[in-house]
């Protein structure tokens, strides 16, 4: 799955929609991203959150998770770590280190989102 798709399928999970505004007196139609339930408009996907290569970022989206997708997500970070490490990363610390882009993969393969590479 491309960098550009996993934050997009990210933002969308978050909240992040892409519409066309409409027209304001014969103008044409403007295309961005909006944050829903808020006055939060980007033009363009570049200026969506950075979730493959920041923390922080990570962070605001796994608050949209359940506890239960936040088991799920924890098992997809063990997997992704390393099966010969499996002992050693059932640690607290561990999964904590994981990056934002280990992150988000995880996330995606939680909420059903991931796209393997053809």
């Amino acid at each position: 799955m491309t960098p550009e798709k996993q934050r997009i399928a990210i933002a969308e999970a978050c909240g992040w929609d892409y519409h066309n505004r409409h027209p304001i007196h014969g103008k044409q139609s403007i295309k961005s991203w909006y944050y829903r339930d808020s006055d939060i408009t980007v033009s363009d996907k570049s200026s969506l959150p950075d979730y493959l290569n920041d923390l922080n970022a990570m962070h605001q989206a796994e608050k949209v998770l359940t506890p239960h997708d936040n088991d799920r997500m924890t098992g997809w970070l063990l997997m992704l770590l390393g099966e010969e490490n499996q002992a050693a990363i059932r640690s607290f610390t561990a999964v904590r280190q994981a990056t934002a882009a280990q992150r988000a993969e995880a996330f995606l393969r939680t909420i059903g989102k991931w796209e393997d590479d053809k």
